[in-house]
Protein backbone atom coordinates (compact mmCIF):
# COMPACT_ATOMS: atom_id res chain seq x y z
CA UNK A 1 0.00 0.00 0.00
CA UNK A 2 1.44 3.05 -0.88
CA UNK A 3 0.79 6.61 1.57
CA UNK A 4 1.92 9.75 -0.30
CA UNK A 5 2.18 13.37 0.89
CA UNK A 6 2.27 16.35 -1.30
CA UNK A 7 5.48 18.26 -0.50
CA UNK A 8 4.77 21.19 -1.99
CA UNK A 9 1.61 22.27 -0.30
CA UNK A 10 1.34 23.88 3.04
CA UNK A 11 0.69 21.50 6.05
CA UNK A 12 -0.84 22.02 9.25
CA UNK A 13 1.67 20.50 11.49
CA UNK A 14 5.46 21.40 12.68
CA UNK A 15 7.03 18.72 10.99
CA UNK A 16 6.35 16.93 7.44
CA UNK A 17 8.74 14.07 5.85
CA UNK A 18 8.40 11.95 2.88
CA UNK A 19 10.02 9.11 2.63
CA UNK A 20 10.88 6.10 0.06
CA UNK A 21 11.26 2.72 1.13
CA UNK A 22 11.50 -0.46 -0.70
CA UNK A 23 9.48 0.92 -3.92
CA UNK A 24 6.72 2.60 -1.94
CA UNK A 25 5.97 6.34 -0.95
CA UNK A 26 4.95 7.69 2.44
CA UNK A 27 4.65 10.55 4.23
CA UNK A 28 4.46 11.30 7.97
CA UNK A 29 4.30 14.41 10.36
CA UNK A 30 4.58 15.45 13.54
CA UNK A 31 2.74 18.66 15.60
CA UNK A 32 2.71 20.05 19.32
CA UNK A 33 -0.15 18.07 21.66
CA UNK A 34 -1.22 15.57 18.46
CA UNK A 35 -5.29 15.20 19.18
CA UNK A 36 -4.88 10.91 19.23
CA UNK A 37 -4.03 11.53 22.53
CA UNK A 38 -5.55 13.02 25.56
CA UNK A 39 -2.38 14.50 26.63
CA UNK A 40 -3.97 16.11 29.97
CA UNK A 41 -6.00 12.68 30.98
CA UNK A 42 -2.91 10.79 30.49
CA UNK A 43 -0.39 12.80 32.34
CA UNK A 44 -2.68 12.43 35.15
CA UNK A 45 -3.26 8.93 35.02
CA UNK A 46 0.58 8.83 34.21
CA UNK A 47 1.42 10.51 37.64
CA UNK A 48 -1.13 8.59 39.87
CA UNK A 49 0.01 5.02 38.22
CA UNK A 50 3.56 5.75 39.25
CA UNK A 51 3.74 7.83 42.09
CA UNK A 52 5.08 5.27 44.50
CA UNK A 53 8.33 5.30 41.57
CA UNK A 54 11.88 7.33 42.50
CA UNK A 55 11.95 7.10 38.68
CA UNK A 56 10.30 6.58 35.11
CA UNK A 57 11.58 5.67 32.26
CA UNK A 58 10.28 7.61 29.38
CA UNK A 59 11.25 5.33 25.96
CA UNK A 60 10.12 6.94 22.41
CA UNK A 61 10.73 5.69 18.70
CA UNK A 62 10.03 8.12 15.99
CA UNK A 63 10.66 10.64 17.88
CA UNK A 64 10.75 12.84 14.72
CA UNK A 65 11.39 16.77 15.55
CA UNK A 66 10.56 16.97 18.70
CA UNK A 67 7.19 17.91 18.94
CA UNK A 68 5.85 14.52 20.41
CA UNK A 69 8.48 14.76 23.67
CA UNK A 70 8.06 18.59 24.15
CA UNK A 71 4.46 17.82 24.13
CA UNK A 72 5.20 14.83 26.79
CA UNK A 73 7.43 16.71 28.99
CA UNK A 74 4.72 19.98 29.20
CA UNK A 75 2.02 17.72 29.36
CA UNK A 76 3.27 16.62 32.75
CA UNK A 77 5.12 19.94 34.23
CA UNK A 78 1.14 21.50 33.87
CA UNK A 79 -0.55 18.64 35.67
CA UNK A 80 1.98 19.20 38.69
CA UNK A 81 1.78 22.71 38.72
CA UNK A 82 4.52 25.51 38.39
CA UNK A 83 4.92 25.25 42.17
CA UNK A 84 5.94 21.50 41.91
CA UNK A 85 8.18 21.09 38.68
CA UNK A 86 10.53 18.55 41.03
CA UNK A 87 7.35 15.91 40.78
CA UNK A 88 7.87 15.83 37.10
CA UNK A 89 11.64 15.27 37.29
CA UNK A 90 11.14 11.81 38.23
CA UNK A 91 9.94 10.98 34.19
CA UNK A 92 13.09 12.87 32.75
CA UNK A 93 15.24 12.34 30.50
CA UNK A 94 12.94 11.18 28.03
CA UNK A 95 15.30 9.12 25.84
CA UNK A 96 13.69 9.80 21.71
CA UNK A 97 15.42 7.37 19.28
CA UNK A 98 14.82 8.06 15.21
CA UNK A 99 16.50 6.81 12.17
CA UNK A 100 16.35 9.92 10.11
CA UNK A 101 19.65 11.77 10.54
CA UNK A 102 18.27 15.05 9.06
CA UNK A 103 15.55 14.87 11.64
CA UNK A 104 17.98 14.19 14.23
CA UNK A 105 19.99 16.71 13.56
CA UNK A 106 16.89 19.35 13.62
CA UNK A 107 15.73 17.94 16.98
CA UNK A 108 18.81 18.19 18.67
CA UNK A 109 18.92 21.97 17.20
CA UNK A 110 16.92 23.23 20.12
CA UNK A 111 14.86 25.02 17.72
CA UNK A 112 11.11 23.87 16.44
CA UNK A 113 9.53 24.92 13.30
CA UNK A 114 5.79 25.36 14.12
CA UNK A 115 2.41 26.40 12.14
CA UNK A 116 -0.78 28.34 13.47
CA UNK A 117 -1.83 25.60 14.76
CA UNK A 118 1.06 24.18 16.68
CA UNK A 119 0.86 27.95 18.58
CA UNK A 120 -2.80 27.67 19.02
CA UNK A 121 -2.74 24.11 20.85
CA UNK A 122 0.05 26.05 22.88
CA UNK A 123 -1.83 28.59 24.39
CA UNK A 124 -4.67 26.06 25.17
CA UNK A 125 -2.54 23.36 26.30
CA UNK A 126 -0.40 25.44 28.74
CA UNK A 127 -1.34 28.11 30.91
CA UNK A 128 2.33 30.14 29.95
CA UNK A 129 3.88 28.17 26.88
CA UNK A 130 7.09 30.99 26.96
CA UNK A 131 7.52 28.83 29.66
CA UNK A 132 8.58 26.49 27.31
CA UNK A 133 9.28 28.37 23.77
CA UNK A 134 10.54 31.89 22.98
CA UNK A 135 10.82 33.74 20.08
CA UNK A 136 14.22 33.89 17.90
CA UNK A 137 15.51 35.50 14.69
CA UNK A 138 17.06 31.87 13.50
CA UNK A 139 15.26 29.76 10.86
CA UNK A 140 14.95 25.92 11.19
CA UNK A 141 15.50 24.59 7.83
CA UNK A 142 14.89 20.73 7.12
CA UNK A 143 16.25 19.13 3.92
CA UNK A 144 13.41 17.52 2.01
CA UNK A 145 10.70 18.84 4.60
CA UNK A 146 7.04 19.98 3.18
CA UNK A 147 6.09 24.25 3.41
CA UNK A 148 4.10 24.70 6.69
CA UNK A 149 1.13 27.08 7.24
CA UNK A 150 2.26 30.29 8.71
CA UNK A 151 5.93 28.83 9.71
CA UNK A 152 7.63 30.32 12.97
CA UNK A 153 10.82 28.65 14.10
CA UNK A 154 10.59 28.91 18.17
CA UNK A 155 14.00 28.68 20.26
CA UNK A 156 12.58 25.73 22.51
CA UNK A 157 13.93 26.75 26.31
CA UNK A 158 16.23 24.80 28.03
CA UNK A 159 13.90 23.39 30.24
CA UNK A 160 12.49 21.26 28.19
CA UNK A 161 15.87 20.93 25.62
CA UNK A 162 17.98 19.68 28.99
CA UNK A 163 15.37 17.21 29.55
CA UNK A 164 15.13 14.84 26.19
CA UNK A 165 17.94 13.11 24.39
CA UNK A 166 17.47 12.66 20.54
CA UNK A 167 19.67 9.60 19.62
CA UNK A 168 20.02 7.55 16.74
CA UNK A 169 18.13 4.19 16.83
CA UNK A 170 16.18 1.95 15.86
CA UNK A 171 12.82 0.31 17.48
CA UNK A 172 13.08 -3.07 16.52
CA UNK A 173 16.63 -2.91 18.19
CA UNK A 174 16.05 -0.43 21.01
CA UNK A 175 12.78 -2.38 21.79
CA UNK A 176 15.18 -5.46 23.19
CA UNK A 177 17.62 -3.45 24.73
CA UNK A 178 14.74 -1.94 27.21
CA UNK A 179 14.88 -2.55 30.99
CA UNK A 180 12.50 -2.39 32.46
CA UNK A 181 11.20 -2.48 36.74
CA UNK A 182 7.44 -1.59 35.91
CA UNK A 183 8.85 2.14 36.05
CA UNK A 184 8.45 2.20 31.71
CA UNK A 185 6.39 4.51 29.57
CA UNK A 186 7.14 3.23 25.73
CA UNK A 187 5.87 5.94 23.10
CA UNK A 188 5.15 4.26 19.56
CA UNK A 189 3.13 6.38 17.62
CA UNK A 190 2.16 6.43 14.74
CA UNK A 191 4.84 4.71 12.89
CA UNK A 192 3.41 0.92 13.90
CA UNK A 193 1.02 1.56 10.96
CA UNK A 194 3.54 2.25 7.85
CA UNK A 195 4.74 -1.63 9.27
CA UNK A 196 3.26 -4.83 7.90
CA UNK A 197 1.02 -6.99 10.15
CA UNK A 198 3.31 -9.40 10.69
CA UNK A 199 6.04 -6.79 11.74
CA UNK A 200 3.08 -4.80 14.00
CA UNK A 201 3.38 -7.66 15.93
CA UNK A 202 6.74 -9.11 16.22
CA UNK A 203 7.02 -5.46 17.52
CA UNK A 204 4.07 -5.47 19.90
CA UNK A 205 5.52 -9.68 21.26
CA UNK A 206 9.22 -7.73 21.82
CA UNK A 207 7.45 -5.37 23.92
CA UNK A 208 5.40 -7.70 25.45
CA UNK A 209 8.59 -9.66 26.55
CA UNK A 210 10.33 -6.34 28.23
CA UNK A 211 7.78 -4.71 29.97
CA UNK A 212 6.27 -5.37 32.80
CA UNK A 213 3.08 -4.89 35.03
CA UNK A 214 1.76 -1.43 34.89
CA UNK A 215 4.21 -0.61 32.58
CA UNK A 216 2.67 2.08 29.32
CA UNK A 217 2.32 1.20 25.35
CA UNK A 218 1.10 4.22 24.10
CA UNK A 219 0.41 4.44 19.99
CA UNK A 220 -1.16 6.42 18.04
CA UNK A 221 -4.54 6.88 15.71
CA UNK A 222 -2.71 6.08 12.35
CA UNK A 223 -1.39 2.97 13.75
CA UNK A 224 -4.97 1.42 14.27
CA UNK A 225 -6.24 1.77 10.78
CA UNK A 226 -5.32 -1.28 9.53
CA UNK A 227 -4.58 -3.34 11.65
CA UNK A 228 -6.99 -4.79 14.93
CA UNK A 229 -3.96 -3.63 17.06
CA UNK A 230 -6.25 -3.77 20.56
CA UNK A 231 -6.78 -7.32 19.60
CA UNK A 232 -3.01 -7.73 19.46
CA UNK A 233 -2.29 -6.14 22.14
CA UNK A 234 -4.94 -8.16 24.13
CA UNK A 235 -2.86 -11.45 23.02
CA UNK A 236 -0.12 -10.29 24.39
CA UNK A 237 -0.93 -9.07 27.83
CA UNK A 238 -2.20 -5.71 27.71
CA UNK A 239 -4.79 -3.44 28.76
CA UNK A 240 -6.63 -0.34 26.88
CA UNK A 241 -6.67 2.13 29.93
CA UNK A 242 -6.84 5.03 28.16
CA UNK A 243 -7.54 6.14 24.46
CA UNK A 244 -4.10 4.93 22.93
CA UNK A 245 -2.62 3.64 25.88
CA UNK A 246 -2.37 0.36 26.98
CA UNK A 247 -1.27 -0.76 30.18
CA UNK A 248 0.69 -4.29 30.81
CA UNK A 249 -1.27 -6.66 32.85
Amino acid sequence: MQISINKTNPSFCSNGRFYESNGDSFGCNSWLFREDLDWKKTAGYEAELFRDKDKVNIEMYAASDGSEGYTKMISLYEHFGEDNPEAAAKFFPIMAYDIDDEILRAARSGLLKTCLADRMNMQMYCKNYEDYFEPTDKKLDIMDDIKLQSEKTLKVKDKLTSNIKFIKGDMFQKIKELKDESNTILMCRNILGYFLNDKIEEFIKSASEVLKRNSLFEIGDHDVKFFDINSCMESYGFKRVLKNVYKKL
